[in-house]
């Protein structure tokens, strides 16, 4: 994955993402990067997460695929504007290199304050916990998912993993299991794959599952909520 050369690519909504021509495969969708974010993982993950638990004042997220940050920085808005406590942790195996970052130019299409918080996560070094704002501690990990122990429990997680095309590795059933084991009562479980196989793991971990709508260009993905410990 690291050699694989990587080429700017403006998506349906406007967005930019990154796309590998020889994995014929999208860091975002292509029908829009910034709409598939928002819709996947802030309203239907940290967003639904909140409407369940509008009692607690602080939150953990974890992420697996720092890839462009884009989901990274959506959150720490949305954590801000909500008023939450957010700690967020973020694993990467094959970091961004900082010319196919700047060839990216993603900070233009954020608002301001957004532009200074991708500016900042992206300059941060790898495997420290730092603070981002007055909210929010955030860590990005070099690490594989295979390789990542959590010290930690989660309110909600990311699943941002390339496609099982792709990467199969990253699909099958063991993938998940310390992940949803790390996932306090209540907690969500959000990707944007709608893979049987994948909905049948969860379900095996004591997730309750639901294919819901998807993101534009799709036309469902999952979720999961951990209902029982």
């Amino acid at each position: 994955m690291k050699q694989v050369q990587k080429k700017k690519f403006i998506t349906a909504d406007g967005s930019p993402t990154l796309y590998m021509k020889k994995l014929n495969e999208y860091y975002h969708s292509k029908h829009g990067a910034l709409q598939e974010a928002n819709h996947v993982y802030i309203n239907n993950g940290f967003d639904y997460w909140h409407s369940m638990h509008q009692e607690l004042k602080s939150c953990t997220v974890f992420e697996m695929g720092f890839g462009t940050g884009l989901n990274t920085v959506l959150t720490i808005q949305a954590a801000k504007e909500k008023g939450l406590n957010l700690n967020y942790d973020s694993i990467e195996a094959y970091p961004l290199t900082d010319a196919e970052l700047a060839s990216l130019n993603l900070a233009n299409y954020y608002p301001s304050e957004a532009q200074a918080i991708h500016q900042r996560i992206h300059s941060l070094p790898w495997n420290s916990n730092e603070k981002i704002n007055d909210h929010t501690q955030f860590k990005k990990i070099k690490t594989s998912l295979q390789a990542f122990v959590p010290d930690r429990m989660y309110d909600v997680i990311y699943y941002d993993a390339f496609g099982a095309r792709a990467q199969p590795e990253m699909w099958e059933d063991n993938c998940f299991t310390s992940l949803v084991q790390n996932m306090n009562l209540g907690g969500v479980f959000v990707t944007y794959s709608a893979k049987g196989s994948v909905r049948r793991a969860l379900q095996k971990l004591g997730l309750k599952v639901a294919l819901i709508q998807g993101p534009p260009g799709k036309r469902e993905m999952i979720r999961g909520v951990r209902s029982q410990l």
